[in-house]
């Protein structure tokens, strides 16, 4: 194990920056993971009564498939959903004029009970082309907006790239990128390993918080299995003091922005496009 972790005693108490896990009775694996932070200070002075907070922790993998995938499907309905409403309200408006125009939302909801085809064939009045770019892109969009539980969301996503021409390599570049800082604050904390886990790759979930009751977690798996709790949660290890302190500064971060109306960024925006505009009219007058 590398220096990323402290060694601590089986006997040590419950601390923050403990990673703990809960095991399947039966098949031993693992169904849980998570990071005790609970301030120190509050576990020893009992301020939380007989409960702990923790985090949720994810493979790289699984966080790739499910939460990051999902996003990514949510921003690039976003930002296709404007071109290709365009491109249907324009159709629409030669064979019915008086309909309200799509929105993202309308044009959401109508896929939920129509197909691609269906739709298209009804804003255009023809059959569509099997491999036309209409077509491709309302269905790369159907694929971002669909609520199919039998396909998760990284699946849906390459799908949808796929139709929009993005290649492989962009693909896999976009997926490289995805830990990569920048693009806004993060609601995750990576790690590269777990004490006791297989593999590399782990992501701390900022915004899954949970509680649990001192009975419900044991010091070790041992301990656990001694009183016939295998299902309960137990420790495999403890984040150094660097580390542990990251995720808590991270996470109390992450839930101190103040959020503001979308009115008041758009017009921070203009002011700045404004600015801009002035400032090379100025220069070239200047020149």
């Amino acid at each position: 194990m590398t220096g990323f972790f402290t060694h601590i005693e089986d006997t040590d108490e419950v601390r923050q920056g403990d990673i703990i896990r809960k095991l399947h009775p039966k098949t031993g694996e693992v169904e849980q993971l998570g990071i005790v932070i609970t301030a120190d200070c509050d576990i020893a002075q009992r301020k939380a009564g007989e409960r702990y907070t923790w985090l949720e922790i994810v493979p790289m993998a699984a966080y790739i498939e499910g939460p990051w995938a999902q996003e990514q499907l949510r921003k690039l309905a976003e930002k296709r959903s404007k071109v290709i409403c365009e491109y249907l309200n324009g159709q629409i408006r030669k064979l019915r004029p008086g309909l309200a125009p799509l929105t993202q939302e309308s044009l959401t909801q109508w896929l939920r009970n129509k197909t691609a085809e269906e739709v298209l064939a009804s804003s255009t009045g023809q059959v569509p082309t099997a491999d036309g770019k209409p077509l491709r892109d309302l269905q790369g969009f159907a694929l971002s907006v669909s609520s199919d539980k039998n396909q998760n969301a990284f699946s849906r996503l390459k799908a949808a790239w796929t139709l929009f021409g993005v290649d492989d390599k962009v693909q896999q570049e976009n997926v490289r990128n995805a830990f990569k800082d920048g693009g806004g604050f993060q609601d995750y904390f990576v790690l590269p390993e777990l004490p006791r886990q297989s593999g590399f790759g782990f992501v701390v979930m900022l915004r899954s918080m949970w509680t649990i009751m001192s009975p419900d977690l044991y010091l070790t798996e041992q301990d656990a299995r001694i009183n016939d709790r295998p299902d309960a949660f137990h420790r495999v290890g403890r984040l150094n003091d660097g580390i542990r302190f990251s995720i808590t500064q991270k996470l109390a971060f992450l839930f101190s922005r103040i959020g503001m109306p979308k009115t008041f960024e758009s017009a921070c925006e203009t002011a700045a496009e404004l600015t801009v505009e002035e400032f090379f009219k100025k220069n070239v007058q200047e020149a």
